[in-house]
């Protein structure tokens, strides 16, 4: 049966992701025992990812999940969902801004962590593009701060950072701004600047079906309102996974068997994104037609298809769920070239 958080709802019909990907996803769930009795902070945690992430936590046997979250309503949606849990002192949630260091200090303090997913950002593409301060504060300032504090916490194991498929050969601001804090925490991996040692991973992977910045989450606001769907280019292609497989993906990739890198949750082949909408409209009992307008035009901060890895970038390790990059091809010298021409575009 799928899992709700990979069902859209319009008129009071439902797509799942399997339907409409053509994907068979396995539901049952698996206990890690690599979580047990641990202490996880999730940064982000009532956002797309980070919400499925929490539940998946729970599901295992940590002995709390902290969330930090700057969204009151996010918060709250939270609360109402993991009452039981907040009750048996299982999940803490704080109100705050990731940016605060003081904030992520105090929950330092009051909670030994042990294993930290960075999953806070901006990431609504054409909203960072005028809000470039923002972006830089909130996706790089904020994940050098907190990375600092947990690189010099005694008791954490591993800080997990959420990235994505923009960060490869960034053209836009978010992109640009996820591949500047890869580039810091390779940084951190590859030098002799991580007194605890603890364990940096990487996690890349392409867009989330039914996520806040999803294009069917644009498609069913259009569709309801019975407006034009827009579509940028009949040809472009997206790369799409379901929140439970990328929760599963971040899930596996904390097992303590994997050291430091970057790691790819697999996507699979990239989708066309006329004929998911073709698909996703057929399985669609409409009384009415909708119109489709095509743009048949490219912003410049937008790719034709988007790319999961650069072509140095060689895979080390295959595994069915994620593939982990051969970090041999970098090194402090050319991280720092890059974090500057980065830096430079920005600028412009």
């Amino acid at each position: 049966m799928p899992n709700k958080e990979d069902i859209i709802k319009i008129y009071n019909q439902t797509i799942s992701f399997e339907e409409l990907f053509n994907k068979k996803i396995d539901y049952s769930l698996k206990e890690f025992s690599y979580f047990d009795h641990k202490i996880v902070l999730v940064t982000g945690g009532g956002g797309s990812i980070g919400s499925i992430l929490v539940q998946r936590l729970l599901e295992n046997k940590c002995k709390k999940v902290i969330i930090i979250d700057h969204s009151e309503y996010a918060i709250f949606k939270i609360k109402l969902k993991f009452k039981k849990e907040i009750e048996n002192n299982r999940l803490h949630l704080f109100l705050g801004d990731i940016r605060n260091k003081k904030l992520l200090e105090k929950i330092f303090s009051l909670f030994p962590i042990q294993i930290i997913y960075h999953a806070a950002a901006y990431k609504h593409i054409d909203i960072l593009e005028n809000n470039v301060d923002e972006s830089i504060s909130v996706n790089v300032n904020a994940t050098i701060n907190l990375l600092e504090i947990a690189t010099n916490n005694c008791f954490t194991e591993q800080f997990i950072f959420i990235s994505t498929d923009k960060a490869v050969n960034p053209i836009n601001i978010m992109g640009i701004s996820k591949r500047i804090s890869e580039l810091y925490l390779l940084k951190k991996i590859l030098g002799d600047t991580n007194p605890n040692h603890i364990k940096i991973k990487i996690i890349r992977f392409g867009n989330v079906f039914n996520s806040s910045g999803s294009v069917f989450t644009i498609f069913k606001y259009q569709i309801e309102n019975q407006l034009p769907i827009t579509i940028t280019n009949r040809n472009m292609k997206r790369f799409f996974i379901s929140k439970y497989q990328a929760s599963k993906g971040l899930i596996e990739i904390a097992s303590p068997a994997n050291y430091s890198g970057i790691f790819i949750i697999n996507m699979g082949n990239s989708f066309n994104i006329d004929a998911l909408l073709n698909t996703f409209l057929q399985k669609l009992d409409l009384n009415f037609i909708p119109k489709i307008v095509y743009l048949d035009s490219i912003p410049k901060f937008e790719k034709f298809e988007e790319e999961l890895y650069f072509h140095f970038e060689k895979i080390d390790d295959y595994i069915s769920d994620y593939k982990k990059i051969d970090l041999n091809n970098y090194d402090i010298i050319n991280i720092e070239t890059e974090t500057t021409n980065l830096m430079q575009l920005i600028k412009k």
